[in-house]
């Protein structure tokens, strides 16, 4: 048995060696054994592979697969779900800065009392439609009864007359006549000139509820302002009339009525009350004066 062993081995040591010797090597292997001054042929692969690696530069080396430790995922993980979140917030803050923007850009949202909105939309009249009074309009001019006491009342050395007229011919409530005549109104007087509309919101809008009439007195009444007041009186949405007097006239009115005199500031305010309006029985202005009937009660008063 054991010359039978020796014999298989060396026959199968010798059938390696041949084809290891007949196995031609690869091109790279060439080239390394060249580099080591050998040919091919004289060293086998591996002893070949080793020598072409001491041959490299100490700055060159063979890299060799590694494992990845668990830990090391782990971190890159994180770093990539960190940069997404940084990412995510910043898209997030964009937008939302941007719906502020929007927000803070757009108009305010407000409620408007008794809007509805499936309501038709305003009709707008131009400024020649505005001074044509409506179909609807009632009349306005008095009865000659009506004349005949105005007159009598005009004689009564207790009318208080101040000599400036209506502001504009618009506010005639009489044809026959030319007076503007205005039955228990309520009086502001304007200590300074009345330049917008605003100011004269507050007192109308509280008047206008009520149907009480209005005489508004200023030294001075812008004319959008003025031109506004005269299409309310024509289209008789309220009974108006402006007069524009001097500061002693005003100082004469205030006092006949028992009114305040208010400033911009007060009118602008929205905080008068009806105690800051003067009172007359009867306001009749023609084209040059202006004529107060107080009643008896401020006649006793004055007295």
């Amino acid at each position: 048995m054991a010359p039978s062993r020796v014999l298989g081995d060396s026959i199968t040591s010798r059938f390696s060696a041949q084809s290891h010797e007949r196995s031609p090597k690869p091109a790279y292997v060439r080239s390394f054994a060249a580099l080591c001054g050998e040919t091919p042929e004289d060293r086998p692969l591996h002893t070949v592979l080793q020598a072409a690696s001491a041959a490299l530069p100490a700055h060159m080396s063979v890299w060799h697969a590694e494992q990845v430790d668990a830990w090391s995922i782990g971190l890159i993980a994180l770093i990539v779900a960190g940069l997404a979140a940084i990412i995510f917030g910043a898209l997030w803050d964009r937008r939302r800065n941007k719906q502020r923007a929007a927000e803070m850009l757009a108009p305010p949202a407000r409620d408007i009392p008794h809007f509805k909105p499936d309501a038709p939309a305003p009709h707008y009249l131009s400024d020649l439609q505005a001074r044509r009074r409506p179909d609807t309009a009632k009349p306005t001019d008095l009865s000659p009864s009506e004349r005949e006491s105005i007159r009598g009342q005009l004689a009564d050395p207790q009318t208080v007359t101040v000599e400036v007229g209506y502001a504009s011919r618009d506010f005639i409530t009489d044809s026959a006549t030319g007076w503007a005549a205005l039955d228990h109104p309520a009086v502001l007087v304007c200590g300074d000139p009345v330049e917008t509309l605003r100011e004269l919101l507050g007192p109308m809008e509280k008047l206008i509820l009520s149907r009480t009439p209005l005489v508004i007195v200023a030294p001075v009444i812008a004319k959008d302002v003025l031109a506004t007041l005269e299409v309310n009186a024509i289209r008789q949405t309220m009974q108006l009339l402006a007069v524009i007097c001097d500061s002693a006239g005003l100082r004469t009115v205030a006092t006949a009525c028992h009114a305040m005199i208010i400033d911009r500031s007060d009118r602008q305010s929205g905080y008068l009350g009806s105690e800051d309006l003067g009172r007359c029985a009867r306001w009749i202005s023609t084209a040059t004066s202006s004529h107060l009937i107080v009643a008896a009660e401020a006649k006793q008063e004055s007295a």
